[in-house]
Order: C-alpha cells, then structure tokens, then sequence
C-alpha cells in the first residue's frame, strides 16, 4: 500500500531532536551523579551513563526514520495517516465518524511554529498529526470541518 502524499513540516525533526536531547541531558545528569556518589558499588563507575548513552543514540536516529514515515492524506473519504519508525501504522479515519477536530500548541510547538492537529471520533480520539505548520493546521481543520460536517473547536 502506498503511503499518503503529505509530509509534516522537516522543523518537526528538530523539535524532535531537542526534547530526545533533553530526555538523553537528564538521563547523563541522573548517572553522572550516581556514578559521583558511587551508589552502585559495586558495579563499574560508568554502568549508570548506559541509559544515557543508548538514549542518546535513540534520540539521534529516531526523528529521521519517523519522519520519513509519517505522513497524511485527505481523500474522498478519510483522512488517511501513516506513522512508525520501525513499523508503520497507517489509519484511515473516515469523515461520517468524525465528531469534531482541534489544533493544539505545547510550548515547544510554539517555539517552532508547529501544531498539532488532533481528530475526534465517538469512541475518542482516533488520530493525531503533529509537526504541521500554524496555518497549515488551521486550513487542515476547517477543511475536516467542511467536509465532515461538524463544527472545529
């Protein structure tokens, strides 16, 4: 099966990139001072910087591969979303069973210019893209609001 045509914004990966940073500096932080206060005797000194280290490797890769990856659509019918790293989760979120759609900021997004578009079915919310552009999100939800027939928030 093909993926969706439309990609996130590439600024994602960055964003992605910084908060893997941050995860990976307190990860460091944590074993650098367990390592200091040798609280793990008596294990070798550098055992607690291991989580640290394979977060950071992790942290590295991991934007790149989602981002190739994730991706959506508006078709006829659905809204069309592939997503994954490794795997891929692709959901077809068709328009009758939309309840309504919302775009939402966190402070990072912002920093970024980025958004988030989040869609809402009856049984909750069924599908989530992140990384698009504030104007781009915006159109994406009144266009699901157009076309579904229910009103965005």
């Amino acid at each position: 099966m093909n993926l969706p045509a439309r990609r996130l914004d590439p600024k994602i990966r960055t964003l992605w990139w910084v908060t893997g940073g941050i995860f990976t500096s307190v990860l460091a932080l944590a074993g650098a001072i367990t390592a200091a206060l040798d609280l793990l005797n008596p294990f070798p000194r550098f055992l607690p910087l291991v989580p640290a280290v394979v977060s950071g490797v992790i942290a590295a890769v991991l934007p790149a591969l989602r981002y190739r990856r994730w991706r959506y659509e508006l078709r006829e019918r659905d809204l069309f979303v592939s997503k994954g790293a490794i795997s891929i989760e692709m959901t077809a979120i068709p328009f009758d069973r939309m309840q309504f759609s919302e775009t939402n900021q966190g402070p990072l997004d912002r920093m970024f210019g980025l958004a988030k578009l989040v869609v809402y079915t009856a049984a909750g919310k069924a599908g989530t893209i992140p990384g698009l552009n504030e104007q781009e999100a915006a159109e994406l939800r009144d266009e699901l609001s157009r076309v579904a027939g229910h009103t965005s928030v």
